[in-house]
C-alpha cells in the first residue's frame, strides 16, 4: 500500500532530477565553447561525468548499506547542486572535469536508487511496466531541461542556484517515499557472473551500444550545432526534438520488441540509424534524419536492459541492473574523448560517421547471431 503511492512520488523527484541534468549537459559544452575550449577538452570534460558515473554505479551499493535508500539519494541530490554550483568559480579544464566528475557520481547513485526500488518492489507482471513508465519519466524530463533552457539564467552561478533549488526539491520527494533496500554484503557485488553470462550477452553489448551513441550525443552535439553558427535556443529546440522523438518511440518500440522478439527490432532499429546517420553526414532531411535517429537511439537501451533481465534468474536482477549500468556507462565514457579527438583531427561530420559505424558493428553482430533467443 505504502509502495503504491511512492511510486509517483519517486518519479516525481527523479523528475526534478532529469530537468536539472538535461539543462546541465546541453549549457555546459555550450560554455565550453563560448570560452574557447577545444573539441577535445569538451569530449573530455563529458568523459570525466561518465567516469562518475562508473564510480557512482560501483559505489552505490556501499551507499546504500550504510546510509540506506532514501538518504543515498538526499546526498547525491546535495552533491549534485554543490558540484553544479562549483562550476562557477573557476572556468579551466581541471576544475571543471573535477566537477563534472562528481556530478556524475551524484546521478549514477540515484539511478541505481530509482532501479533498485523498482525492481525490487515490482513483480514479474509489473516490473517492465514499472521500468517504461520510469524511462518515459527521464526521457520526458529530459525533454523539460531542454525546453526550460531558455529560461534558466546564462550566468554560471545562477544557473547552479536554480539548479540548487531543483535538488532541494528531489530531495524532499524522496523523503516522503517509503521505500527501503534489503541490505546485501558487499561480497555480493559480483558483476562477473552477470557479464559472462552468455543468454544476456547480447543485452550487454546493446547497452554498451547505447552509452556510447547516446554519451556522445549529449557531450558532443550541442557543440556540433554550435560551430555550425546555431543559436544556444537553436540548439537546444534540435536536442527537444531528438530526445522528443525517443520519449514517443519508447512504447511502440517496447510493445513490437514484446510480440515480434528484441533481436529482431534491434535489427531494425539498427539498420534505421544507419539510415539517419548518412541522411545526417550527406545533410538530407535533417529534421526527419533527427526524429529517425533520436526514436531509435533512445530504445536501444531499455529493450536492450529486458532482454539482459530475461536471461537471469529474479534474484539476479539488482545485480544484471548494476551490470547494465557499468557497461553503458563504460560506453558513455570512451566515446565521447574518442569521437571528440578525431573530429577535431578531421571534421564535425565525424560525429555521425562514427554513429554509422557503431550502428554498422550492432547491425552485424545481432545478423550473425541467429540462434540468439530473445
Amino acid at each position: 500500500m505504502k509502495h503504491s503511492y511512492s511510486f509517483p512520488i519517486l518519479l516525481t523527484s527523479l523528475l526534478f532530477v532529469t530537468i536539472s541534468l538535461s539543462a546541465l549537459n546541453t549549457q555546459v559544452p555550450l560554455w565550453l565553447v563560448g570560452h574557447q575550449f577545444s573539441l577535445g577538452q569538451i569530449g573530455l570534460v563529458g568523459s570525466s561525468y561518465f567516469t562518475g558515473n562508473l564510480i557512482g554505479t560501483i559505489m552505490a551499493n556501499w551507499f546504500i548499506n550504510r546510509f540506506n535508500a532514501r538518504y543515498t539519494y538526499t546526498y547525491s541530490c546535495i552533491i549534485f547542486a554543490i558540484a553544479t554550483i562549483g562550476l562557477s568559480f573557476s572556468i579551466d579544464f581541471y576544475s571543471w572535469a573535477i566537477w563534472r566528475f562528481l556530478i556524475g557520481i551524484a546521478c549514477a547513485v540515484t539511478w541505481v536508487v530509482i532501479e533498485s526500488c523498482i525492481l525490487v518492489t515490482g513483480t514479474v507482471r509489473t516490473r517492465g511496466k514499472m521500468l517504461a513508465v520510469y524511462l518515459t519519466t527521464y526521457y520526458l524530463g529530459t525533454v523539460l531541461g531542454q525546453a526550460l533552457l531558455q529560461y534558466f539564467p546564462q550566468n554560471v552561478l545562477y544557473f547552479g542556484l536554480v539548479v540548487a533549488i531543483l535538488m532541494g526539491l528531489a530531495s524532499l520527494f524522496i523523503l516522503l517515499t517509503h521505500y527501503k533496500l534489503p541490505k546485501r554484503k558487499n561480497s555480493s557485488f559480483n558483476i562477473v557472473p552477470m557479464i559472462v553470462n552468455k543468454p544476456s550477452r547480447l543485452g550487454l553489448v546493446g547497452c554498451v551500444i547505447a552509452g556510447m551513441l547516446i554519451g556522445s550525443l549529449y557531450s558532443l552535439m550541442p557543440a556540433y550545432y554550435s560551430h555550425l553558427g546555431y543559436s544556444d535556443n537553436q540548439v537546444a529546440n534540435w536536442m527537444i526534438l531528438l530526445i522528443l522523438s525517443g520519449v514517443v518511440a519508447q512504447m511502440p518500440a517496447n510493445w513490437c520488441a514484446d510480440k515480434y522478439g528484441r533481436r529482431l527490432v534491434l535489427l531494425v532499429e539498427s539498420f534505421l540509424m544507419i539510415i539517419a546517420c548518412l541522411m545526417l553526414v550527406f545533410n538530407l532531411f535533417d529534421i526527419v534524419a533527427i526524429i529517425l535517429l533520436g526514436a531509435t537511439i533512445y530504445t536501444i537501451y531499455p529493450i536492450s536492459m529486458a532482454w539482459a533481465c530475461s536471461c537471469v534468474r529474479k534474484q539476479d536482477i539488482v545485480a544484471m541492473n548494476q551490470a547494465m549500468l557499468l557497461t553503458n556507462t563504460l560506453g558513455s565514457l570512451v566515446a565521447p574523448a574518442v569521437i571528440a579527438f578525431i573530429m577535431d583531427k578531421t571534421s564535425n561530420s565525424y560525429l555521425f560517421v562514427s554513429f554509422t559505424v557503431v550502428s554498422i558493428y550492432f547491425f552485424i553482430l545481432l545478423l550473425i547471431k541467429r540462434g540468439t533467443n530473445a
